[in-house]
């Protein structure tokens, strides 16, 4: 029923040779344990350099064997979609087949269906509940690397279940990223633009995200991980210590993490839970974790917002909960999750900018006022999260539209103009547009909170008719859409 590794690998190889306009399936950089060649996909459409990139992971811990089963039936669906023009259809979830092409015009979609290959032949030939990879330890001959304690983030402190015995089940491993398997993850995230990525488990029905070495705050950016001492194997050493996460990223792993549920729910009402990785139980080394920490201990690095899905719930046993009789139900619903995070991992700043605006300096301007200005205020990041669930539902739809997509354009150049300039006012012909804009997106809104976010945009385009930047921005900041 679950594909062996040589099965994932021989459909990978499949899927590139019927579609390599689309699909390209390549070699990672290290083989396994035990000397099997690991291989990825890249999936993407259209042109363009320096993309954004999602990267997705399965087959960490060996024993959770529909996983990587799901990532190859995830890059099937998309490709088929896109070349088809048929929309994916999960339970009682449909994926538009514009909003597929889309991701694929619009993103760099990296999967590693089964990072762990020697765990998993272990699993489907001898032990059934083998999680770790297959590394021996020298001194002990105990067996193992559990590969999501080994990444280098706070590596060796044994924060709840992690361990420094080699013949535990959350083994960290001798040192940080020892294992093949887990620099392979290291290197996709080196080599390309990655801005998501996802490490896909089972189970609990929950999806997550960092920290999951202590509970997260907002107000003290000097409670920074990097202060702390690895490879300890022992505890955080202050017992009440908090990790900082600046307010708009977790507003953004919130946000994100809803629209995940609400898509997992949509297949067949299975509602997933989303959470800090703490909130679980604390660890260290998480591949989660290590993806969105890296641009904190290195500042020139790029943002990676890390997630974990735990996919399917416990079903009365260990074994069915890992391994159910039937995972189709499971895995169609964690597809549409996974089809959540790569819409959600869109930027319409840099697809408008690429698509529709004649200058960077335009692209730069958007994004100052979002990052430099509105995220600096919790209702300013009300008016983000409205925007960005505005873009998630109608982006693909303006963008398929050729007049939609001309009325943006000249819209957007209208405005860029005007917030070059912080004593600009918006007339009367720019705020025509936006509505006029607005009402074309209220007729094709086909939820409730698209059109009450909408009518909220619209309340806010009534009352800036005439006032400033400096105006519009400071109202912006102080009220948010429920105003």
């Amino acid at each position: 029923m679950y594909r062996t590794v040589a099965q994932l690998d021989w459909e990978m190889a499949s899927l590139a040779a019927f579609a390599p306009e689309v699909c390209t399936r390549f070699e990672l950089p290290e083989p396994s344990v035990e000397g099997r060649t690991i291989h990825a996909m890249r999936l993407r459409a259209g042109d363009g350099e320096n993309r954004r990139g999602v990267l997705i992971v399965g087959g960490t811990h060996a024993r959770e064997l529909m996983n990587p089963d799901l990532l190859v039936e995830l890059a099937v669906d998309l490709v088929v979609s896109y070349l088809t023009g048929i929309d994916i259809v999960l339970g009682r979830r449909r994926w538009a087949a514009r909003d597929v092409a889309l991701m694929l015009e619009a993103l760099d979609i990296y999967l590693l269906p089964c990072s762990n290959p020697d765990g998993r032949n272990y699993v489907m030939t001898v032990q059934w509940d083998w999680r770790k990879n297959r590394r021996v330890d020298p001194e002990t001959s105990c067996i193992g690397v559990d590969l999501n304690r080994n990444m280098d983030v706070l590596w060796g402190v044994t924060e709840g279940q992690t361990s420094c015995n080699p013949c535990s089940n959350n083994y960290v491993g001798p040192s940080a990223l020892s294992e093949p398997e887990a620099r392979n993850v290291k290197h996709l995230l080196d080599s390309h633009r990655i801005v998501t990525f996802a490490d896909v488990h089972s189970y609990s029905e929950l999806v997550m995200y960092p920290w999951s070495h202590a509970p997260t705050q907002t107000t003290d950016s000097s409670q920074r991980f990097t202060s702390l001492p690895s490879g300890t194997c022992l505890p955080i050493a202050d017992p009440n210590y908090q990790e900082y996460m600046p307010p708009r990223d977790l507003q953004r792993f919130q946000t994100v993490s809803a629209r995940i549920v609400d898509a997992i729910a949509d297949v067949r009402g299975r509602r997933y839970t989303p959470q800090a990785g703490y909130d679980l139980y604390a660890t260290t080394g998480t591949n989660r974790d290590y993806a969105y920490s890296r641009h904190v201990a290195d500042p020139g690095a790029e943002k990676v917002y890390g997630f974990g899905f735990e996919t399917g719930p416990w079903a009365g046993s260990a074994k069915e909960s890992f391994q159910p009789a039937d995972p189709a139900p499971i895995m169609r619903e964690a597809e549409s999750g996974l089809l959540g995070l790569i819409s959600e991992s869109i930027c319409a700043i840099e697809l408008i900018g690429s698509r529709l605006l004649e200058s960077d300096e335009e692209v730069v301007a958007l994004r100052r006022v979002r990052d430099e200005l509105l995220a600096t205020t919790a209702t300013g990041r009300d008016w983000i999260a409205l925007g960005e669930r505005v873009q998630s539902s109608l982006l693909g739809c303006v963008l398929a539209d050729k007049g939609l997509t001309a009325q943006a354009a000249t819209l957007l150049r209208a405005t860029t103009k005007v917030l070059t300039n912080d004593a600009a006012a918006l007339d009367r012909d720019t705020i025509a547009q936006a509505q006029a804009l607005s009402r074309n997106l209220l007729d094709r809104a086909q939820s409730a909170e698209t059109r009450n976010d909408l009518r909220s945009m619209q309340t806010l385009l009534e009352r800036s008719q005439g006032q400033t930047v400096t105006q519009v921005l400071r109202a912006l900041m102080a009220d948010g859409p429920d105003a």
